[in-house]
């Protein structure tokens, strides 16, 4: 008689999973390191074993940065939102390629993605496979437990797709070593993405007992998202209308926008009515800063400012500029033709008070101008300004009466974060309906959703300093009707751009549009003669909308006669 164990090995990209056996006499003394899924094969262990597929979505079980779908680098730094910031020679191997887009496939944060994406979707399949042999599970506890791993393993798909484009769909009868070197990346996998997303959407409840867990609104917020990226408008747009219609949070608080912009990223509100989903966690737990947010950790002001290190992802002189307004309206195509003033370029005269959108001062760090509730920002808070320039990062950096509840200092000096990570919220969700009613030509009900959250903007707090406004803040909401598709897709996105900004969206926003290649370029050129850190680089159109399918991936994926799985990306 023998008895088959199953162990995951986490250390490799896809996850490989190894059958093995061992005689009867061992059977009283299982392997070390393995467990079977027999012996997990019930409610408690499929319990178990969800809660660790949604661990998946922070990508710390590889033990590396760059791994959440938080994407500060991959969404953020490869865009103009950012420049990389801190010092030129930290996390040179890791990030300075990736700004410059010169990663190779033998990149260790390119290698780290791929792990964290393909760890988080084996977890998902083990789940799955779980439910199947855990026969006393009740019916309605196996469909709640399917429909959200489906969404689980959807949503790393997805973020593999905008992330590497050509990857394998595993699903959970993948199991073995010959399984997974088998798999093969020249099929279309939208189709189970979709599929995943859809079932999660078709079988959640509208509310869930446990606030963190992905309910029918949030999974169908993100089969939208899915139908958008293939730019499937009309089909979108029907599930859009539906989730704007009558949808709600999983503690069932309807959609809607926060009141003031700046609560958005507050930790007393990071569940609340504007967060359609997002990664759960905390600190002072006990855990020693286990359940923190690790993905943040070097995305703060230096030195004596918030959290103390490190200094990375400091936002660009285009992001600032994009804040500047004229009658209350964005400059869509203007918007970089006069720089908002800062210390490098005015040392004797900023910071700027001149006509600006409100959100800036809540998006990003102005030196000499209040900071949250720190008092003003200061130029010792930047590590290196010849690298990272003079702006600071702003939305994810904990507030100073949050300290504590959200947010413990390090063992080293970082950041423990305690707040949530935002993944989707309802802003971007009417964006993104906004996009599908410009391209189906429904341009007021486009227009009509901007304003929402131009509104919102123009009646939240604005940042004040001995009791008078820091600048002088106008925004306003569109009045003259959309006529025009062309200057609607503008508009739309550049609100976007603007109410998104520093999320670690824009970039995969450039790719699906088309228009990478012509913003990184000028961008690049324009930001190379502040930030000799780019200088030089360029994106090449074909290529560089992707990272490349790293090295030890393809080299695994051999068949025993010799056949090649996976194939390297265009151009690299």
């Amino acid at each position: 008689m023998k008895k088959y164990f199953l162990t995951v090995i986490a250390s490799i990209g896809i996850p490989m999973v190894f059958l093995g056996s061992c005689d009867e006499k061992f059977l009283d003394r299982p392997p070390l390191g393995a467990i079977s899924e027999e012996a997990i094969a019930n409610e408690n262990g499929v319990d178990g074993a969800l809660i660790v597929a949604y661990r998946g979505l922070t990508g710390v079980q590889i033990g590396a940065w760059y791994t959440s779908a938080n994407n500060w680098l991959w969404g953020g730094i490869r865009s103009d939102d950012s420049y990389k910031g801190s010092e030129s020679l930290d996390q040179a191997t890791e990030i300075n390629p990736v700004e410059r887009f010169e990663v190779l496939p033998s990149g260790p944060s390119v290698t780290n993605k791929w792990r964290a994406i393909f760890d988080g979707i084996g977890m998902a399949n083990i789940v799955l496979r779980l439910v199947e042999k855990a026969t006393t599970l009740p019916a309605a506890k196996k469909t709640s437990v399917i429909a959200q791993t489906r969404f689980l393993r959807g949503f790393q798909h997805f973020e593999g797709k905008r992330t590497f484009n050509n990857i394998p769909f595993v699903d959970e009868k993948v199991i073995s070593t010959d399984d997974y070197k088998a798999l093969t990346n020249d099929k279309d996998i939208w189709p189970m993405i979709e599929a995943d997303l859809k079932f999660a959407y078709d079988n959640l409840p509208a509310t869930q007992a446990q606030v963190g867990r992905v309910n029918k609104w949030a999974a169908g917020a993100y089969y939208a998202k899915a139908l958008l990226y293939q730019n499937k408008y009309t089909e979108a747009k029907a599930v859009f209308d539906a989730i704007i219609a009558g949808g709600v949070t999983s503690k069932g608080d309807k959609y809607g926008l926060q009141e003031d912009f700046k609560d958005v990223f507050r930790g007393d509100y990071e569940n609340g009515k504007e967060i359609v989903f997002g990664i759960q966690y905390t600190v002072g737990d006990g855990t020693g800063g286990a359940n923190s947010n690790k993905e943040g950790e070097l995305t703060n002001p230096h030195n004596d400012g918030p959290g103390g290190c490190c200094g990375f992802y400091q936002p660009s002189q285009s992001l600032v500029n994009a804040y500047r307004t004229s009658g209350g309206l964005p400059l869509v195509d203007t918007y970089n033709s006069v720089n908002v003033k800062n210390q490098e370029s005015n040392p004797t005269d900023y910071p700027d008070r001149g006509v600006l959108d409100p959100r800036l001062d809540y998006t990003v760090g102005r030196i000499g101008v209040p900071y949250k509730d720190y008092g003003l920002a200061k130029d010792t808070w930047i590590r290196q300004l010849a690298n990272g320039g003079p702006w600071l990062p702003n939305k994810h950096v904990q507030w100073k009466d949050e300290v504590g509840k959200y947010y413990i200092p390090g063992g080293w000096g970082q950041t423990q974060l305690g707040k949530n990570q935002i993944l989707m919220r309802y802003a971007d969700l009417l964006l993104m309906a906004a996009e599908c009613e410009v391209e189906v030509g429904s341009l007021a009900k486009a227009q009509e959703y901007v304003n929402l959250i131009r509104n919102r903007a123009a009646k939240s707090t604005v940042m004040m300093d001995g009791g008078k406004p820091v600048a002088d803040y106008q925004i306003k909401p569109y009045t003259v009707a959309w006529t025009d598709k062309v200057a609607a897709r503008k508009a739309v996105r550049f609100e976007r751009y603007i109410e998104l900004a520093m999320e670690g969206h824009r970039f995969f926003d450039l790719v699906r549009w088309g228009v990478a290649d012509v913003v990184m370029n000028e961008f690049i050129a324009r930001e190379s003669k502040l930030r000799t850190s780019i200088a030089g680089s360029q994106f090449r159109k074909g290529k560089d909308e992707y990272l490349p399918i790293p090295e030890f991936a393809i080299n695994q994926s051999k068949t025993a006669d010799g056949k090649q799985g996976l194939k390297q990306n265009p151009g690299y």
